[in-house]
């Protein structure tokens, strides 16, 4: 038996007018509960069985630190973009950081707030954090903030005050740090602030898949945490190739020949019982999620 789990991210509110076999296996499709899955982040959590505020552990373990039971928050470096009313947050998709600009700037806010907590940097991009004392914040993935404007309401809980003062005197360091300077003068986006996101550690990661397939660093680290083995993305699915067993594919984002490329291929395999069923996660504002059997996807009246 093959069963496949699609997990796409960006495109739940459609409509779908390039993705046409996309919107058939939705149209076709059994609606099933989606969840709190607005973000990428968020689905891979929850498909193994964790929060998000669990993932910077596993990740911070992923990197090969050890990020033991305590409380671990993400760090990710970003650049705020000032508008004419509001802020908006660019992550690393938007900008290259250097190895050494990145070292120079987790050894400033180690300098910096040693008392308070500890950075770590293992990747240029992948910064982590522990506090001294954990703060109780509800703070969304950066993936689900990126891009947009930013809000004080994003950062919620007891201790959300705390945390927004310390993300103000991260960006009065960074604003005038030499690496940001140069960066400027190189017309580069400067690394002014941090997004934390996390606070959890110690639950361990659970999956029904037999095995993952992923480009994305988070899907990877998940992979690892439950046992699972995890492969690349590859650029087109051929379901003949697919092993047997229950497999997770994760599309972070909308790309172009998606459609042609893996969303074809499923609803071609469906119809020739190539795969005996299909389950679709569509992150978003409301999360969309189907699934799609080898009849339903024989219904050509609908779609």
């Amino acid at each position: 038996m093959k069963r496949l789990h699609l997990l796409v991210g960006g495109l739940a509110h459609g409509p779908w007018p390039d993705r046409p076999h996309l919107a058939r296996l939705i149209a076709r499709g059994r609606p099933a509960d989606a969840g709190a899955c607005t973000g990428t982040s968020a689905a891979l959590a929850a498909l193994f069985g964790i929060e998000s505020r669990d993932l910077p552990a596993i990740m911070l373990a992923a990197e090969g630190g050890d990020a033991g039971s305590e409380a671990w928050f993400c760090a990710d470096p970003v650049h705020l973009l000032a508008g004419m009313h509001s802020l908006s947050l660019l992550d690393s998709r938007q900008f290259q950081l250097p190895a050494d600009e990145a070292a120079a700037l987790v050894a400033a806010l180690n300098r910096h707030f040693g008392d308070e907590m500890e950075f770590r940097a293992p990747h240029p991009t992948r910064w982590y954090a522990r506090f001294r004392q954990t703060p109780k914040v509800a703070i969304p993935p950066l993936d689900q903030v990126a891009g947009s404007a930013i809000t004080p309401e994003q950062i919620a809980g007891p201790d959300a005050r705390e945390v927004q003062r310390i993300s103000m005197e991260i960006q009065m360091l960074l604003h005038g740090h030499p690496v940001n300077e140069s960066r400027d003068e190189r017309h580069e986006a400067t690394i002014n602030s941090v997004w934390f996101w996390g606070g959890g550690g110690g639950r361990r990661a659970v999956a029904n898949f037999d095995q993952v397939m992923a480009d994305g660093f988070t899907a990877q680290a998940l992979a690892r945490a439950a046992g699972r083995p995890a492969m690349p993305l590859p650029d087109t699915l051929q379901p003949g190739r697919l092993p047997d067993g229950y497999t997770l594919a994760v599309l972070e984002r909308p790309v172009p020949g998606q459609d042609a490329a893996w969303f074809e291929p499923v609803l071609r395999a469906l119809q020739r019982g190539q795969l005996d069923a299909v389950e679709l996660t569509l992150t978003g504002e409301p999360a969309l999620r189907r699934v799609v059997g080898r009849w339903q996807a024989r219904r050509f009246w609908r779609g």
